[in-house]
């Protein structure tokens, strides 16, 4: 008994000695299977691979926890290799994908690497976060990228990997996001990406998706973000989208989605960015978008949706940008647009708007740009449009708008660009429009105002184009005109202007039009 008491201490040496050495000699075979993947880049003498190499004292174990880019835990044994952004050229054919069992995250970003993702990276059976993203990398993305069953984050975006999405991917339980964005990839989204129930973010644009976007994506109710936008999407926008409560950011533009919006979207209550635009979208613009309390973000334009624009838009306090041109919309401007107290851009255009412009637009305080063009309207425009004194593009051209240029735009300094062209405007030019320090282009032509042009126009430095043509006015041209040095087009034709064109004309250097 006093023998084996003995040898107790003398066995748990060895053990730990035997231990120590295996360690060893798990740590160099790891260190000896990334020195021959380094072998294989083209970059390979590149400084932050340096220090990559066989340490030249043989009593030295070889490790390469030391090394650039390379992490290990307490067992000398490799965790995480990040080397985005280095320049690192070359394939991945000889990465030791089964010499490094306990990887758990590999981050080759922004670099140069080509060729196809190999099959075998399913051998990574420890990875939780992949990211490949913004290299050369072609051919398929491999179905196997499923058996890394511990996956929380796949990142291949910006690279040239074609054909489909693989439908195994639904088999990664603890994804939470997918970038596949950037490619070239085929096909339809597949509707097992539905299983995927911890998914945060899901980002698929600029591919050449096609077909329906499956109803299963409305089951990832912990879905923060979802970009689809640039794609050939066909088909209906899912009504089970409207459970997605978590749904910060949705970008399903440019794509040819048809349909009618639905008003299930209303209950996606965290939402703060919708872009729909180019599309085939009909239908109205449902009444629960006013639901959205926390929208800033709205971009309907380019559909073919009708009907007025709701009322209830107005219960929009955080809306920054509003653009719903280019539809078919009818009706009136609705007066609650003016309850939209941060609202910054507002974009109408080339609708079938009709009525007047209301007055409580010119509640709109930050408002900075204001497109009316090409719609039905009627009546003045607004006395306080520029009330917040932050209004820079003012364009309300073809309409059938009426009455004096508002004294509110006499005093708009900020603006930058005012088309106001083809309405019915009334007024003496001279007296109702200032001096604009930063205003590029003006276009008034077509419209029925009087009085002399002002000399006003030569203090306007910015100004590049400046047209009038087609009114009632008179008298002379102020020579003032050639102080505006950076005029390029300058259009007074078919007024009724009398005297000579002034000599200092000729110092308008950069002009290329004059009528």
């Amino acid at each position: 008994m006093k023998s084996l008491t003995l040898l107790a201490p003398l066995l748990l040496c060895v053990t730990l000695l035997f231990s120590s050495l295996n360690v060893a000699s798990d740590s160099a075979a790891e260190a000896l299977a990334i020195l021959k993947w380094k072998a294989s880049l083209q970059s390979q003498n590149h400084s932050v691979l340096l220090s990559w190499n066989t340490s030249n004292d043989p009593y030295t174990k070889t490790s390469p926890c030391a090394w650039f880019g390379i992490h290990c835990n307490h067992a000398d044994s490799v965790t995480k290799i990040n080397l985005t952004g280095y320049g690192v050229k070359g394939t991945l054919h000889s990465f030791p994908f089964s010499s490094l069992p306990n990887l758990a995250e590999l981050d080759l970003s922004i670099n140069e690497l080509y060729g196809i993702i190999p099959h075998n990276i399913s051998q990574l059976s420890k990875l939780t976060y992949l990211d490949l993203s913004y290299n050369q990398f072609s051919g398929q993305i491999p179905p196997e990228i499923s058996h890394l069953l511990h996956l929380q984050t796949l990142h291949l975006a910006g690279n040239q990997l074609n054909g489909s999405i693989p439908q195994e991917l639904g088999q990664l339980k603890f994804l939470t996001d997918l970038a596949l964005c950037s490619n070239k990839l085929n096909g339809c989204i597949p509707a097992s990406l539905g299983k995927l129930s911890r998914l945060l973010s899901l980002i698929l644009f600029d591919n050449s998706l096609s077909g329906p976007i499956p109803p299963e994506l409305g089951n990832l109710r912990n879905l923060v973000e979802v970009y689809l936008d640039t794609n050939h999407l066909t088909g209906p926008i899912p009504s089970t989208f409207g459970n997605l409560k978590k749904l910060t950011v949705l970008q399903m533009f440019n794509n040819s989605l048809s349909g009618p919006i639905p008003s299930e979207l209303g209950n996606m209550e965290s939402l703060s960015e919708i872009s729909l635009y180019h599309n085939n979208l009909s239908g109205l613009i449902p009444t629960s978008f006013g639901d959205l309390r926390h929208l800033t973000v709205a971009h309907l334009y380019e559909n073919q949706l009708s009907g007025p624009i709701p009322e209830e838009i107005g219960n929009l306090n955080s809306l920054v940008d509003l653009e719903l041109c280019e539809n078919q919309l009818n009706g009136s401007i609705p007066a609650s647009l003016g309850s939209l107290s941060n609202l910054e851009i507002l974009f109408l255009r080339d609708n079938r708007l009709s009525g007047s412009i209301p007055n409580e637009i010119g509640n709109l305080m930050k408002l900075i740009v204001l497109e009316l063009d090409h719609n039905n309207l009627t009546g003045n425009l607004p006395q306080g449009i520029c009330r917040g004194g932050s209004l820079e593009y003012f364009t309300a051209a073809d309409n059938q708008l009426t009455g004096p240029i508002p004294q509110g735009l006499k005093n708009c300094t900020s603006l930058k660009r005012v088309y106001l062209e083809r309405n019915r405007l009334r007024g003496n030019i001279s007296e109702d429009l200032g001096v604009y320090p930063n205003l590029r282009f003006i276009e008034l032509s077509d419209n029925e105002l009087y009085g002399e042009v002002s000399s006003n126009w030569g203090l306007c430095r910015s100004l590049q184009s400046l047209s009038i043509a087609r009114n009632n006015l008179s008298g002379t041209i102020p020579a003032e005109i050639g102080n505006s040095r950076q005029i390029h087009r300058l259009d007074l034709s078919s007024n009724h202007l009398v005297g000579e064109i002034p000599k200092k004309i000729s110092k308008l250097t950069s002009l290329l039009y004059l009528f």
